[in-house]
């Protein structure tokens, strides 16, 4: 994974792309499931069609209740593509798995010799720090998955960052990087602010994929079609606020929306 600077991830479906100035670089491909057989498949197709690397969550309906049982199961996965890099995705949020991540790197790749790094979505900044300070001689990736404290991760040590806002905050987002890389924290500070404003406007309203699709919609102009069930769409009332605090924080690239481009999102 290249640096702050120079790289960008969103996180689209089940595919973690990195991006670059240039486009696509890489494609690291989500292979979580609850079955291990399934996870197993679909590490074996990433390889068979050229994938640059796969990506897993802790299966999270009979979760893993320690350390080993998780690094366990995930060498399981990792052998069926033994050839391509191995990065764990933490969120314990979603998981309800609560296995440190600095805990489970700990030798993590005398069992998983293709391991590669971490996707830490979690707010516990002490874990994370402790991820990069006690794995520092090691060449991991540590992409930092929270976007409104993108800039505490990068503080921390993060390489790289994927997130769901990047999609439609890609900009804002790559001047913080910028920012951070020249060392203009102010600015940097001054960006991820920007940010945090929009982000906890809509978190408020309720906040989650539909309404992430919505909000893709209003900056890019496509329609990105109703989140499968039992998601239900966004609603018009918050495509509407949506759009029109996107407007008053200048994050939209259209002076006027159609209404075509809200009722994709509704």
């Amino acid at each position: 994974m290249a640096t702050p600077k120079k790289k960008l991830q969103g996180l689209v479906a089940a595919t973690l792309t990195p991006m670059t100035e240039n486009g696509l670089d890489q494609v690291v491909i989500h292979v979580g499931a609850l079955s291990l057989k399934e996870s197993q498949e679909l590490a074996q197709h990433a390889a068979e069609i050229g994938a640059d690397g796969i990506a897993i969550i802790a299966p999270f309906f009979f979760k893993p209740w320690n350390k080993d049982v998780l690094i366990n199961f995930l060498k399981e996965v990792a052998v069926a593509a033994p050839s391509l890099p191995f990065y764990y995705y933490h969120i314990p949020a979603l998981t309800g798995v609560k296995i440190r991540a600095e805990e489970l790197l700990d030798g993590i790749q005398d069992k998983i010799p293709s391991f590669q790094g971490l996707k830490f979505s979690d707010t516990d900044l002490l874990d994370f720090g402790q991820c990069v300070d006690q794995n520092h001689q090691r060449q991991f990736s540590f992409l930092f998955g929270v976007d409104e404290q993108l800039l505490s991760g990068l503080v921390m040590g993060a390489t790289g960052a994927v997130g769901s806002t990047y999609n439609y905050l890609g900009k804002k987002t790559n001047q913080i990087l910028e920012a951070f890389e020249r060392k203009d924290f102010s600015s940097a500070l001054k960006y991820q602010f920007c940010i945090q404003r929009f982000i906890n406007f809509v978190v408020k309203l309720g906040f989650g994929v539909a309404q992430t699709k919505a909000i893709m919609t209003l900056v890019s102009g496509i329609p990105m079609g109703p989140p499968r069930l039992p998601l239900q769409k966004a609603t018009r009332e918050f495509t509407d606020r949506a759009a029109a605090k996107l407007k008053s924080l200048d994050f939209l690239p259209f002076a006027e929306l159609r209404d075509g481009n809200l009722e994709a999102c509704s």
